[in-house]
């Protein structure tokens, strides 16, 4: 019998993935009694430390790449579709910036003109420090820039911008739009250059128990060792990160002073903390018809859950002002998506995405709970701006997502779902005009036939 999203999300997060218990823990040394943590303080730091674990376990992951390393740029085949949610209408490059105190890293960016372009710059929690594209950087859209550490003396060269990191390590994800000249485009890709100036002292990532979207870490976490090490790794600009950091910290003594504090812990983890953060993940945003808007995410923000959703879910997700992400696991009834139904999007004429976005849009369609595409015989996993579809007589757009083509149903306007699967959608408008940011324009309702 088919298990709904919901159903999906709620085992997982009560821990019905991953029922065995957690391993004891050494009895601290210490004579010192701590006042048990409430619930809330336990869940809170739970979720404001995942964050900051989920980019650390992204770090692992990258830099175990064959080839990969540090100030180094992987150039990511267009159209590959291994990534955790893929944006399949760019050409993709990133790194991992790495200086000192007296050593910075050049960046090189070529002139692009007439498609979409940003170079995403990240600190360690994932937090959006720089977005250096032509609507940002009007007057250095393109060229040489330096990163440096904030703080640093480091030598600039002629006609470089200097961007300042508030810590020793970034990431960077850049984006070049494809168009319909995907060979242009990955040239504009391999124009990118990344270079180090001087010989920076880089700290290996930090090691960290290993865990996955279906079995997340529990109160591994709150070892005060390691959590004392990840704090300190990184400065983190949420205006409350301090007052999170120290409660965190509390927790995580309370666990060191006896197996039973740390399987009290675990237990709360699963049972209210992973509930929580999967009832967050179906209504946050402005939510309607079905989906979810992070219009109103600029950035992150002092939002504890927010970050942890999006480093969970889409990792190196970008601010609203370079895209607005409409994400839906269930349908305008607040039912679950079932890759055994037919549902509709119809953009009236004048809803058409393509009239609301100064860049592209594209609807791409993801498994639950990797977030990754779904296989299929077209080997289509999204729609987008440049396809050509076939309009109705009024001059509107009806999408279709089904196993099945529908009958009637337009092979163009046709994006295949998982037989006997759920599934999540993610709508993206690149470079959305005002009205997606106010919220007076909103995408249509998903409609089960």
């Amino acid at each position: 019998m088919k298990t709904s999203y919901k159903v999906i999300l709620a085992l997982f997060f009560m821990g019905f993935f991953s029922c065995k218990s957690e391993n004891s823990t050494t009895e601290s040394t210490s004579s010192e009694h701590l006042e048990t943590p409430s619930e809330e303080q336990i869940i809170e730091s739970y979720i404001y430390s995942l964050s900051r674990f989920l980019v650390i376990r992204q770090e692992n992951i990258d830099i175990a790449e064959e080839n990969v390393d540090y100030n180094r740029i992987k150039f990511n085949e267009p159209g590959r579709a291994e990534f955790v949610n893929p944006n399949l209408d760019v050409a993709y490059l990133e790194t991992w910036f790495a200086v000192d105190e007296n050593n910075a890293v050049l960046l090189e960016i070529p002139k692009i003109e007439g498609r979409y372009y940003t170079a995403q710059i990240m600190d360690e929690w994932a937090e959006i420090i720089y977005n250096v594209n032509e609507r940002n950087f009007p007057d250095h859209p393109y060229g040489k820039y330096v990163i440096a550490l904030k703080g640093s003396n480091v030598e600039i060269p002629e006609g470089a911008l200097r961007l300042d990191i508030p810590s020793k390590k970034a990431k960077m994800l850049a984006r070049v739009e494809l168009k319909k000249d995907k060979t242009a485009a990955i040239a504009l890709q391999k124009a990118f250059k990344v270079s180090p100036l001087g010989n920076p002292i880089i700290a290996p990532a930090i090691a960290i128990p290993e865990f996955t979207n279906t079995e997340l870490i529990r109160a591994e976490i709150f070892e005060e060792k390691l959590l004392r090490e990840v704090f300190d790794s990184a400065p983190d600009s949420n205006p409350h990160g301090q007052k999170y950091q120290e409660e965190a910290l509390e927790v995580a003594k309370f666990v060191s002073q006896s197996a039973e504090n740390k399987e009290m812990v675990s237990k709360i983890i699963a049972e209210k903390a992973f509930p929580a953060f999967g009832n967050f993940l179906n209504t946050y945003g402005d939510k309607r018809g079905g989906w979810s808007s992070t219009r109103e995410y600029l950035s992150i923000g002092e939002d504890i859950w927010f970050h942890a959703l999006v480093n969970f879910g889409g990792i190196w997700w970008n601010s609203s002002s370079e895209v607005v992400y409409y994400t839906a696991s269930v349908d305008s009834d607040e039912k679950v998506l079932d890759g055994d139904n037919v549902y509709i999007i119809h953009y009236a004429p004048e809803d058409l995405p393509s009239k609301h976005v100064n860049a592209f849009w594209s609807l791409t369609m993801l498994s639950t709970p990797e977030f990754r595409v779904i296989p299929n015989e077209l080997q289509r996993y999204n729609l987008n701006s440049l396809m050509d579809f076939n309009y109705e007589k009024d001059g509107s757009l009806k999408l279709y997502l089904a196993s099945e083509l529908p009958a009637g149903a337009p092979k163009s306007n046709w994006l295949p779902s998982p037989k006997g699967q759920n599934f999540s959608l993610t709508n993206r408008f690149y470079v959305p005009k005002p009205e997606v940011l106010s919220g007076d324009y909103y995408v249509p309702p998903i409609q089960k036939q």
